[in-house]
């Protein structure tokens, strides 16, 4: 007879449960069809009652203020709410919110649990935090841990990171197969990297070449250092034909993008051109500010 009743008590709290995620489905469709005011009268006495799912998803009507009063604390409650029972997006978003206040610890406790279910933004959120000592001790070698949990499930930035202190620890070679991953991912900060890698002979083979490449790659993205190493190799001729214009045209780039350095090179290379030269490397940088992806 106990058993019975036991069963049919869970039973019950099943489908209690089951109801509870239609009706907060319920709000979902009222937010779709234009009616936020709806979905938030759904909503509050679900989330008044614990439903993961309705406080996670008022939290976010509050925060955004999409139809109706926008009310950011008692969003960061809600949210509060859902991650204290687990709620892995609740958790993710009240941490960014509370790194938006400066609050470290509680930022780096809130990516703690995510990161302990496997949240590779957690795990590199949580790895910056260790990195730079915020809300609590700092801890490379913690940091590193984190960075290599969210690389191995892709996470592109944490790859990099990654890469970043394997480089500063003399890893070069380790950090070299970090940085081309990410590059191959689309890392600009990355692809630059990797162009210092090929070119200093750093974890790979000297290679102008492959650091040209790599270097037109993150210029093209618009990184300033890369158009600048660039506009080097291409005055040398290292790693491809010498080309006083194209050299000419990206020091200019990267002076446009704040490179002190550019100015000496410009220049520089001024002096050995011929006017006609010049213009023609003038035309070439005013083209690669409008659509640096076609830009060489």
């Amino acid at each position: 007879m106990k058993f019975w009743a036991i069963w049919v008590t869970g039973l019950l709290l099943m489908t209690g449960l089951a109801q509870a995620q239609m009706r907060a489905q319920d709000g979902l469709a009222a937010l779709e069809a234009g009616d936020p005011e709806a979905a938030r009268a759904i909503w509050q006495p679900l989330a008044a009652r614990g439903d993961v799912l309705a406080q996670h998803n008022l939290a976010v009507l509050l925060l955004t203020g999409q139809g109706v009063e926008a009310d950011r604390a008692a969003a960061l409650d809600l949210f509060a709410a859902a991650a204290g029972q687990g709620h892995r997006p609740a958790q993710l978003l009240l941490a960014g919110l509370l790194m938006e206040d400066a609050d470290w610890p509680a930022a780096r406790h809130w990516y703690e649990q995510a990161a302990a279910q496997g949240a590779a933004q957690a795990q590199f959120m949580l790895g910056m935090l260790k990195e730079r000592g915020l809300g609590g001790a700092a801890s490379r070698d913690g940091a590193k841990a984190q960075y290599a949990l969210a690389a191995d499930q892709g996470h592109v930035p944490a790859t990099f990171a990654l890469g970043a202190l394997l480089a500063e620890g003399g890893a070069a070679e380790r950090a070299a197969d970090k940085f081309a991953l990410a590059a191959e991912a689309g890392h600009i900060e990355a692809k630059f990297n990797l162009g210092v890698a090929f070119s200093q002979g750093l974890g790979r083979a000297e290679d102008a070449e492959a650091a040209r490449d790599w270097y037109l790659r993150a210029a093209q993205a618009g990184h300033a250092p890369a158009a600048y190493n660039l506009a080097l190799m291409l005055a040398q001729g290292r790693g491809g034909v010498q080309s006083f214009r194209r050299a000419l045209g990206w020091a200019m780039v990267a002076q446009g993008g704040g490179h002190a350095q550019a100015e000496a090179v410009i220049t520089m290379l001024r002096e050995v051109m011929s006017s006609d030269a010049v213009e023609a490397a003038e035309a070439m940088a005013a083209a690669c500010r409008e659509d640096m992806r076609t830009c060489e």
